[in-house]
């Protein structure tokens, strides 16, 4: 909710926190089709769905989960929530995930489905919108080019060092966006955490699109 958000609203509006049992999982990101028609496709990681929390029938996707303040930060409202999905495909070789919401969440919800780029040209600089550590949402900027590198087997976009901010583990799933507000990944893993802001290390979205295309 801090000014430095403001660039990023419609953004910050499409990302939710994955709960499973009441408990903060992953993040995530609505994200548009090319008929702009409002089916609830949500992008998050692929490993999100392995370690016994692969019944995405019974996730729920927590939406506006943000300090109404910037200082103090407080937490906001628990209630605008959407309750179970399908699993549409996933992948490790780019750690993707991409779900369909079983309910389009409600237009009081004021959300956004974000935008994307497959074209896989490197980005001018970065910013991720994520729950870290199952927290109120946060915003992290990079303002140096990622470069391409390899985590776990994945292809990825390695974000060598955040200039304002970090993630933690809770971030995992949460969207990689491009200077023109597109995502262009999603979380995988790294060394990042809150004392920590070097390598961290995104899905490509230009792998996973041949997937995620049909």
């Amino acid at each position: 909710i801090c000014p430095v958000g403001d660039d990023w609203r419609d953004q910050i509006a499409a990302v939710a926190m994955i709960t499973v049992g009441g408990n903060g999982l992953c993040s995530g990101t609505l994200i548009n089709d090319c008929g702009s028609d409002g089916t609830p496709y949500f992008l998050t990681a692929n490993h999100c769905t392995s370690n016994g929390s692969s019944n995405v029938g019974a996730w729920v996707f927590r939406f506006k989960w943000e300090s109404p303040t910037c200082t103090p930060t407080t937490n906001g409202p628990t209630n605008m929530t959407v309750s179970g999905a399908q699993l549409l495909v996933h992948s490790g070789g780019s750690d993707v995930a991409l779900l369909q919401l079983n309910t389009t969440p409600p237009s009081s919800y004021n959300i956004y489905y974000t935008g994307w780029d497959a074209l896989g040209d490197a980005p001018e600089n970065q910013t991720c919108i994520h729950h870290p550590s199952a927290d109120i949402k946060k915003i992290s900027f990079d303002y140096d080019p990622a470069v391409q590198g390899n985590f776990d087997g994945a292809q990825c976009w390695h974000i060598l060092v955040w200039d304002d901010g970090t993630t933690e583990p809770g971030s995992s799933g949460s969207c990689l966006l491009n200077q023109d507000h597109r995502i262009i990944g999603q979380l995988f893993g790294g060394e990042a955490d809150c004392s920590n802001d070097v390598n961290d290390y995104f899905g490509r979205f230009d792998v996973s699109y041949p997937l995620l295309q049909p």
